[in-house]
């Protein structure tokens, strides 16, 4: 068995600075804090600033923490005031500070801890380095040529690198079973409060909206929910023990999803069922999808008018829309819109830099993340991000047939339904560029591409030199 081994600070030559390193930025902190928040008239900010730096400090001392303050601060954090730019916004959440400070002290924490490599290995390292190669140079690019206002094209670079970083830091740092029971925990505790918020709303008059969304945007809880409600799907198809508390989770959810009215994530929710039945061979999981597929539909049908009108709508063309139809389908107002700005950007602006694209922010907005990476990066950057995705298919595919456990297995299965469920629903919306979709997904992509290292033990043996406390121990 693998042996715990004490954490020893020593200020002696030769010896680890670590003590010296955490005691010097706990009065950097207590210094720069103080600071900050008399010179903050925000008391939110204020908070957020101080929050800030406790985390960097805790962890310094354990990465574990780090890690389970981004899991909570998933759609429970505030936006912040950014500054105003023409064209795309630049919104900046609390969450989005504590990645960064995050991602900073794993930086240098991993810089002290010399035998650790920085970046382990894993099947998405060539595709992620490649895509985050494209970005830049496209939007260097546009910076030069003017497509591109340097501090805007800059913020969503890093935007997208962040979530690059947080995959690396879960793939060095998750190598016990332990670790992924305590943070699917915590991403379904963050859910559960998600959901008392939604369900309590659901009378307001308005569509369904993350907390602290500001103006609001549905869309944003909507593939959250998905993302959720497929994991927990998978769990309750392959794991007996508390399956009664899953299922009351999966069901306490589906309100506040229905009524985020989302059409994306309606079309995302349609692909997830599909891919539960394709993936498994269970009679009693097609049976029970059969099911649940039948009940939305009668939901829809006999439902609240308000879904009910949200659909048809979806299908309904006014008389002085310029776009009635794609394809043999008939369009609202709504999608017509989508479809005329897809069509421009596709007919106007992409064949004049098809290779390279505008860089980001170059294009303008767009609801689709396709048409946004074919706008921004090209046609170069659209093959890399096919391909990202596609060896990210691959790679949670092949672990699940080599799983054995039923809650890792439950887990991936839920994972893989997922992830077809965000890919439809980014057909409509910027799904991978939105940080509370984006943050869970990478931080589970982690986890499932760990996961048959993690179960076998061989992450583990390739990581004695782990001193975290909630790195060792069985799990209940």
């Amino acid at each position: 068995m693998f042996r715990r081994q004490a954490i020893r600070f020593s200020v002696q030559p030769g010896g680890s600075p670590a003590v010296v390193i955490v005691l010097v930025l706990a009065l950097m902190a207590a210094f720069v804090s103080g600071k900050l928040v008399t010179g903050v008239d925000d008391f939110t900010k204020a908070v957020i600033i101080s929050l800030a730096l406790i985390v960097m400090v805790a962890t310094f001392l354990d990465t574990n923490i780090g890690l389970i303050v981004i899991l909570l601060s998933m759609l429970l954090s505030p936006e912040l005031e950014a500054g105003a730019t023409p064209g795309r916004a630049v919104v900046l959440r609390a969450e989005d500070l504590l990645l960064i400070v995050v991602s900073l002290t794993w930086l240098t924490k991993m810089a002290f801890q010399k035998q650790l490599p920085l970046v382990r290995s894993t099947p998405l390292n060539a595709p992620i380095g490649l895509y985050v190669a494209l970005l830049c140079f496209s939007t260097v690019k546009g910076m030069i040529t003017g497509n591109v206002i340097p501090l805007k094209g800059m913020f969503y670079v890093l935007k997208l690198v962040e979530y690059f970083i947080l995959y690396f830091i879960v793939v060095n740092h998750v190598t016990t079973e332990r670790q992924v029971r305590i943070f699917l925990g915590v991403l379904l505790f963050t859910s559960l409060i998600v959901g008392i918020y939604g369900n309590t709303h659901i009378g307001s008059g308005s569509r369904i909206s993350a907390p602290f969304e500001g103006e609001g945007e549905p869309n944003t809880l909507g593939g959250y929910l998905l993302f959720i409600l497929s994991i927990v799907g998978g769990i309750i198809l392959h794991y007996r023990q508390k399956r009664p508390l899953y299922v009351i989770l999966f069901l306490f959810l589906i309100p506040t999803f229905v009524f985020t009215l989302s059409r994306s994530s309606y079309m995302g929710l349609i692909a997830t069922l599909f891919t539960f039945v394709t993936i498994t061979a269970d009679r009693r999981v097609v049976n029970s999808i059969l099911i649940i597929t039948a009940a939305i539909i009668l939901f829809v049908s006999f439902g609240p008018e308000k879904v009910r009108r949200r659909v048809v709508d979806t299908f309904t063309p006014e008389a002085q829309q310029e776009v009635k139809k794609f394809g043999m389908l008939q369009l609202g107002p709504s999608p017509a819109a989508r479809v005329i700005s897809w069509k421009d950007t596709m007919t106007k602006a992409f064949p004049r830099k098809p290779i390279f694209g505008y860089g980001m922010t170059g294009i303008g907005f767009l609801d689709s993340q396709y048409i946004l990476v074919l706008g921004e990066t090209g046609l170069a950057g659209f093959a890399v991000f096919t391909w990202l995705f596609v060896r990210i298919w691959r790679t949670a595919s092949r672990n699940y047939r080599e799983l054995e456990d039923p809650l890792n297995k439950g887990l991936v299965l839920g994972y893989l339904a997922g992830l077809a469920g965000l890919l439809v629903q980014a057909i409509g919306t910027n799904t991978f560029i939105i940080i509370r979709i984006a943050e869970p997904f990478w931080f589970f992509t982690a986890i499932v591409v760990k996961l048959v290292d993690i179960e076998t033990g061989k992450s583990q043996m390739e990581d004695l030199l782990r001193k975290s406390p909630l790195s060792y121990g069985g799990v209940s």
